[in-house]
């Protein structure tokens, strides 16, 4: 008996050491992915030495945490000459031994140029600049809800919190999703504020999604300003070219309800794809504007962005 069972522990041990460790890509042997992997682990390790560490032996739902950092490079052309480069850095850091309730957030932008429904914004747009960092807990999370919290400060020593609520319904017997999001938060010195998200996916096809979105935004620079609410209207398609590639068209409108106008019009297609390693992607976005301020005169340009991940890629 005691022989099988030091046999078994062997074996465990021995498929414990063979197991590919999930806070980086086991990649080739080569320099690059050393690198790449030595970063990843000095991200993920440390966190699960910590879970292991206290970990209580009596709870198996202890889930080791990890972290994830996204570095991106961007390159504007317009052809009016108002471009720009921008290189911005991303993290999130789950706490050890938090049960995913807990993670740390740093971030070189303001995420609303990431999320906006009717089309990313562009390098050089408006931005407050500087660097942010956040504690999130999140409140309560399922399959089609989540709730969670920020509160932060930015690199010019001013505050924030934000509460963000989203929930996906189901429609017509899942052949359609709806997506409502609402964010309200208040931020050091501009004060409260609130966004208003609804999204509609309709699949195509197993590889291709359309979808309409629609935000409806209040600050009190819009309310001492007189402008109303802000207002974007959207319809996207995406489409998975492959393994490695997607398509998103995207074409959509932005205003504000007082007076009643449209800032800007945009059409434009992204290119999505990895290349090389799992964690390296490359875009190019060419987009055509018509912003109100030029008199609705179409501006042409493109972008293109070089993405690297660092930490747990999931392939």
């Amino acid at each position: 008996m005691k022989r099988t069972l030091l046999v078994g522990l062997l074996l465990c041990s021995g498929l414990a050491r063979a197991a590919p460790d999930e806070c980086f890509w086991q990649g080739a042997d080569t320099l690059v992915d050393r690198t790449h992997g030595w970063l990843s682990r000095s991200l993920c390790w440390p966190s699960r030495w910590v879970d292991g560490f206290f970990q209580d032996p009596l709870r198996e739902n202890n889930e080791p945490a990890s972290s994830l950092v996204r570095v991106t490079g961007e390159k504007l052309w317009r052809e009016d000459g108002d471009g720009a480069n921008d290189v911005d850095v991303d993290a999130r850091v789950w706490l050890p031994s938090a049960e995913r309730r807990l993670s740390l957030l740093f971030r070189s932008r303001d995420e609303d140029r990431d999320e906006q429904p009717v089309a990313r914004n562009l390098p050089g747009t408006k931005d407050d600049g500087g660097f942010r960092g956040a504690l999130r807990w999140v409140v309560d999370r399922t399959d089609a809800m989540d709730l969670d919290v920020d509160v932060g400060a930015r690199s010019n020593l001013t505050t924030f919190v934000r509460a963000r609520y989203r929930r996906l319904y189901p429609l017509a017997n899942q052949s359609a999703w709806l997506r409502y999001t609402q964010r309200i938060y208040w931020e050091d010195p501009d004060g409260w504020g609130s966004r208003s998200l609804v999204e509609l996916d309709r699949p195509l096809s197993p590889d291709t999604i359309l979808r309409f979105s629609t935000e409806v935004r209040y600050t009190e620079e819009f309310n001492q300003a007189g402008t109303g609410l802000g207002l974007f209207q959207g319809v996207n398609l995406f489409k998975q070219l492959g393994n490695q590639s997607a398509l998103n068209l995207g074409v959509g409108a932005g205003g504000r309800s007082k007076p009643g106008v449209v800032d800007n019009y945009r059409l434009y297609a992204r290119y999505r794809r990895n290349v090389w390693r799992p964690w390296l992607f490359v875009e190019v976005e060419p987009f055509m504007l018509w912003p109100r301020e030029q008199d609705y005169r179409g501006i042409s340009g493109v972008v293109l962005r070089l993405e690297t991940l660092f930490g747990k890629v999931d392939v």
